[in-house]
């Protein structure tokens, strides 16, 4: 006679292992992608005055977090960079007489002309430094605190443009509490840098200060906040993408 094996287990038993197995998807899927939490890195003195913080390095870019101290000056950064975008964090900054204040966002070309310098009480910085075709000649200021120049993007969720040059574009995002943005996949790899609140890209959680790196042809899970969420991203952002 044949031995029958039945499946003893509970219903405990059977969510418990189903429960470690979305776990398990989720891990993996999720490792794809670089994020780096909060003082995760160490910093990198520049100089008596000044410090960064790596976050992360592709073929056209490099960025990274920068503190200056008082009335420091942060030399262009050393490469064949010619776009720098910038994000004041915290304190206050100049960028050729244009002063820059908390929650203000720049463009500016990468020569001695558009050095970064800080205010009277010193600067934390989100830089992103970028080699493009068609860099700008002149400094783009903005701000993730007004309500100008918002387009709208999907229900409660408005872009501002910091950049645009052909396939890419950088943009702030402001995300209202509650809001969501579908899944969608990378053209190209996309960059995220958590500003203000925070937000669930997928199933992980994405704080103020951190920053992911999502890879050319990944795709991320359902983007959501219940608390608001400013960030800084660059990528392709087709709206198709997100339809």
């Amino acid at each position: 006679m044949t031995a029958h094996r039945f499946d003893v287990s509970t219903p405990a038993q059977a969510m418990r292992h189903r429960l470690l197995a979305r776990v398990q998807a989720s891990h993996e899927h999720e490792s794809q992608f670089l994020t780096v939490r909060r003082d995760a890195v160490p910093w990198q003195p520049l100089d008596a005055q000044s410090r960064m913080q790596p976050l992360a390095q592709t073929v056209i870019a490099m960025s990274s977090l920068v503190d200056l101290s008082r009335h420091a000056r942060l030399p262009p950064p050393r490469g064949a960079y010619n776009l720098c975008e910038w994000v004041v964090l915290e304190g206050s900054a100049t960028l050729v007489g244009q002063a820059l204040a908390c929650g203000d966002a720049a463009r500016s070309p990468n020569d001695e002309a558009h050095a970064m310098r800080a205010g009277a009480d010193g600067a934390r910085l989100y830089l992103r430094c970028s080699r493009v075709d068609d860099p700008p000649a002149e400094v783009l200021r903005v701000s993730t605190l007004d309500d100008t120049d918002w387009d709208d993007f999907c229900p409660g969720v408005r872009i501002k443009a910091l950049w645009e040059g052909g396939a890419r574009r950088t943009v702030l995002v402001r995300m209202r509490a509650g809001a969501s943005v579908k899944a969608h996949a990378h053209a190209l790899e996309e960059e995220c840098m958590m500003l203000a609140g925070e937000a669930f890209i997928g199933d992980t959680l994405l704080r103020s200060g951190e920053y992911q790196l999502a890879p050319q042809g990944s795709r991320h899970g359902e983007v959501s906040t219940d608390v608001g969420a400013v960030f800084f991203v660059h990528g392709s952002l087709d709206p198709a993408a997100y339809a």
